[in-house]
């Protein structure tokens, strides 16, 4: 939303951003938690099958988010100041 109200070549960065989360929604739709069917037979082995994923969602969520910092730390930073005009009585 911040993206859109930019001007110039900046106002492109919406569709990445949005692309990176509809593959982040995609990835979490079809790569579920659990089995949609449970088995019948119940070990006691703890398995973590997403493991590679979830790190590499982590990895893509804290690549987004430096992204996004480093993106508006300028804008901030680089506000223009003006001088005020002086006043000559």
């Amino acid at each position: 939303m911040i993206l859109l109200r930019a001007t110039g070549p900046t106002q492109l960065g919406v569709i990445p951003v949005l692309l990176l989360a509809l593959l982040a929604t995609l990835i979490l739709v079809f790569f579920p938690r659990n089995s949609e069917t449970p088995s019948p037979f119940k070990d006691m082995e703890i398995v973590d099958s997403f493991f590679i994923g979830r790190y590499i969602l982590l990895s893509v969520a804290s690549v987004c988010f430096l992204v996004a910092l480093f993106g508006l730390l300028p804008l901030h930073f680089l506000e223009a100041v003006y001088a005020k005009p002086l006043k000559t009585h």
